[in-house]
């Protein structure tokens, strides 16, 4: 399993993902109340674009009246891209009250964890 945390507003951010055979589980919690907000399934597939990359297409159910799919499908669409696999992320942040500046601090933090968790699956993989 790898683990990656980020301090943010006084809580903790943490990305957890483990490789289930050539697949990605993943989980993104934190702030005042980690909980399960949403579930972005990742799927890879090649660039649109013409530059024989890879890209993702992302599938998401969201909890009523959450916004944790903006999280989990850049998580989503991020790994399945970068590994080639299919990812299910399970994501819940809890913030009360925060005002754009936070929101922005926020998101800054989580590619930055979004970073640290790629860099520490690839570590992962490279071992036998």
């Amino acid at each position: 399993m790898n683990i990656c945390e980020r301090s943010c507003l006084g809580s903790k951010l943490t990305a957890k993902a483990a490789f289930a055979g050539n697949d990605l589980w993943v989980l993104v919690a934190g702030g005042e109340k980690p909980h399960i907000g949403s579930v972005s399934v990742g799927a890879p597939r090649k660039s649109l674009m013409g530059d024989n990359g890879n890209s993702a297409t992302v599938s998401t159910f969201n909890v009523t009246g959450h916004k944790d799919d903006v999280v989990g499908n850049l998580f989503a669409e991020r790994l399945a891209s970068e590994f080639c696999c299919t990812v299910s992320v399970s994501c819940g942040i809890h913030y009360h009250a925060l005002s754009r500046d936070a929101l922005r601090h926020i998101m800054d933090e989580v590619e930055f964890l979004l970073a640290e968790l790629v860099d520490s699956l690839k570590q992962t993989r490279r071992q036998p």
